[in-house]
């Protein structure tokens, strides 16, 4: 009966294993397409940091000076004439280090460009800027180069001959009037992730040779007036170190973004109306938000968003301890728990608790990934867990479809021959009820069996006598079916059915009765249709026990069929054979009469011990509850009380009128039995016991 394959038994460990190796290919390997996805997945973190109110301040004593739309209102077009911007910057001359997102690279007039130079000079606290590129903008000089030189990494290791650092060919850099005048100059490229947006911070790039800072790092060196030391291997950064910020092997820190980034406008320093004092001993970050110039960076928190802001975060990270923190380990401290979880949950059996708890578990991913990130500044890249677990869930719900419908299949080909539809669909809806293979149950059986059919297939057709067969026992399986009974088998003209598996049936004994009497209701209106038809009429006769049987799979590999044993099951079967000798159709048990519910009435028809038992069985005849058959119970039970008791006279004179008046089969069988014991008394410790000579 077994058609589910055998791989399908045991499929959620290799599903385990197989997204465990799944998740740590795809974790290691990060591709692309994937990648972008889970980058914009994760960045759900900060908008619900900001949502909450829970994201940090930035650096107190920091600013952004900005070339605005206000300023540009006031001073015109940016580029502004380079003794306006002098007079800038000579404003911010008490900062205590001010750090340019601007680049010089063209030359003006030269007493305007040689006047910047005097007022950079003058304030004695600007970090230049310059932009490393691709391609060529303007030829790199020897005196350029030499101006660099004073920005680059003077003392660092480099521990192998190639890194994996990038490398830029080109630079932008300040005019030679220019380069000179500042404490030191620094790069403000950034570099954006696969799908567009700015997360992260360069630590160091490459250009002819040297290793030079970013803007946010070089402001920093010169603020704390601390020297970096850095390590550099074939695999990039291997060592940062600025007092107490530290990096180890990362070539690239993330950048936690603030909801409240101080700007001022370029226009009031220039003015005076914002005092020089106001930026004593402050980090100051120059650059353009003006729309038109268009220095906009996508970023994780809007689409829009200022590139001098980059450098602002960077430094407030850096100075604040704001980094964000990440290891591949605590990744994959997410993504196995995730997944052995999700591996236990398909186990549970109720598919709206299961889905809830799918549910609760990736829900669980996003609370701890938004908790440690905003509680430790810890990021962990959920996507890289809910996506095989989701996966997870959808290929063990997948094959435990697949599982169900072939299951559905293996169920319906063993019982839907002999049980209804409906209970069919019970068993499918409620598996638990079902145990393919041998167990202990207890049931009701009946056992129905035509009277008189050795005689009656002589004198039909075999032909004739199947039809008639199937005529009969279609109209009867149908009631057994209808009553949630299962048909066990047809053995020849008998039929054997059982109530209570393979499903529950409480009243598995009422169940069965009124079977045995809709039977006899069949059995009239089938018969009337023979005798139209001129075919032979029928009788049957029916037993039904209760009792506890072994039910399962019985039979060999090559055949086998769900069926019943036991005593039980044999004793029904003796109480069908007892409708002959008591002339009546239906004889039931003790052990079903006990348990009946039914408005019906049961007569006793007698005690008997079957062939091979020692303890006597009490055994009765359902009858539908008429005046009539109250009538005949009442008199029939005064009889066999009287019987009992060896008064022997005055029961037969009871069972004859009976037999008589009614046409009792039973008053029949006691009539005689009286006359005989009459004739030949029972001995005087007879215990009213009719003791069966056959099965």
């Amino acid at each position: 009966m077994k058609i589910i394959p055998s791989f399908l038994r045991n499929y959620k460990f290799g599903l385990l294993v197989g997204f465990l190796v799944f998740s740590a290919l795809l974790f290691g390997f990060q591709p692309g397409f994937i990648d972008k996805f889970a980058l914009g997945i994760e960045d759900g973190k900060f908008h619900f940091r900001s949502a909450v109110g829970m994201t940090p301040k930035p650096y107190e004593d920091m600013v952004i000076v900005t070339v605005d739309e206000y300023s540009v209102n006031k001073l015109g077009r940016w580029p502004w004439r380079r003794d306006v911007i002098g007079d800038l910057f000579y404003n911010l001359r008490n900062a205590g280090v001010v750090t340019l997102d601007i680049v010089f690279s063209e030359h003006t007039e030269p007493e305007r460009d040689n006047y910047l130079a005097e007022k950079i000079l003058d304030a004695d606290n600007i970090v230049l800027g310059f932009f490393m590129r691709d391609d060529a903008t303007q030829e790199t000089t020897e005196d350029t180069i030499y101006a660099l030189e004073d920005c680059a990494y003077l003392s660092f290791k480099m521990l192998d001959n190639t890194t994996a650092v990038k490398e830029f060919p080109f630079a932008e850099v300040n005019i030679d009037e220019i380069a000179h005048m500042g404490l030191t100059c620094a790069y403000f490229n950034t570099e954006a992730d696969a799908d567009g947006l700015y997360r992260r911070y360069p630590i160091t790039y490459i250009h002819k040779g040297y290793l030079f800072s970013p803007l946010g790092i070089q402001a920093l060196r010169y603020y704390l007036n601390q020297d970096v030391e850095l390590v550099i291997d074939k695999n990039g950064v291997k060592k940062f170190a600025l007092g107490d910020i530290v990096f180890n092997n990362q070539s690239y820190f993330k950048l936690n973004y603030y909801d409240d980034v101080k700007y001022v406008s370029a226009y009031d320093v220039y003015s005076g109306k914002i005092p020089p004092e106001f930026f004593d001993n402050k980090i100051v970050v120059v650059g353009v938000t003006e729309t038109a110039v268009y220095d906009m960076r996508p970023t994780p928190i809007s689409p829009i968003t200022p590139g001098v802001s980059l450098h602002y975060t960077a430094i407030s990270n850096l100075l604040q301890g704001h980094l964000i923190k990440w290891h591949n380990a605590w990744d994959y401290m997410l993504i196995i728990p995730v997944l052995i979880i999700i591996f236990a949950l398909s186990f549970i059996k109720k598919q709206y608790l299961r889905w809830s708890l799918y549910v609760l578990a990736l829900g669980s991913v996003f609370a701890v990934s938004y908790s440690v990130f905003i509680y430790f500044n810890i990021w962990l890249r959920e996507f890289y867990a809910l996506f095989p677990a989701v996966l997870m869930i959808v290929g063990t719900e997948a094959v435990a479809f697949f599982k169900t419908e072939l299951h559905a299949l293996e169920v319906k080909k063993a019982f839907g021959s002999y049980v209804s539809p409906e209970l069919v669909e019970e068993i499918l809806n409620n598996p638990d009820g079902l145990e393919l293979g041998g167990q202990e149950r207890d049931l009701t059986i009946l056992f129905s069996d035509i009277r008189g059919f050795t005689t009656l297939s002589e004198s039909l057709t075999p032909t004739a006598l199947v039809s008639m067969l199937n005529r009969l026992l279609d109209p009867m399986t149908n009631v057994i079916l209808k009553n949630r009974g299962m048909l066990d088998k047809y053995i020849g003209d008998a039929m054997m059915a059982v109530f209570n598996t393979p499903v529950d049936v409480p009243d598995h004994p009422d169940k069965a009765v009124k079977s045995a009497l809709e039977l006899l209701e069949t059995l009239k209106v089938v018969n009337a249709e023979f005798a139209k038809e001129g075919i032979p009429v029928v009788d049957i006769g029916i037993g039904v026990n209760t009792g506890t049987v072994v039910v399962g799979n019985m039979g060999s590999k090559v055949r086998f069929e769900y069926t019943a044993i036991g005593d039980s099951v044999n004793l029904a079967s003796r109480l069908e054979g007892l409708c002959k000798q008591y002339k009546n159709r239906i004889v039931i048990s003790e052990f079903t009469r006990n348990r009946l519910t039914l408005p019906l009435i049961c007569r006793v028809l007698d005690k008997v011990r079957v062939k091979g038992k020692h303890k006597p069985v009490e055994i009765f005849e359902p009858m539908a509850d008429t005046p009539e058959n109250r009538e005949i119970k009442d008199s029939f039970e005064k009889a066999l009380d009287k019987y009992f008791n060896m008064n022997f006279n005055e029961a037969l004179a009871i069972f004859r009128d009976i037999a008589e008046k009614f046409s009792d089969g039973p008053s029949e069988v006691f009539a005689e039995r009286c006359a005989d014991f009459l004739k030949e008394p029972p001995e005087k410790d007879w215990d009213g016991v009719y003791t069966l000579k056959s099965k």
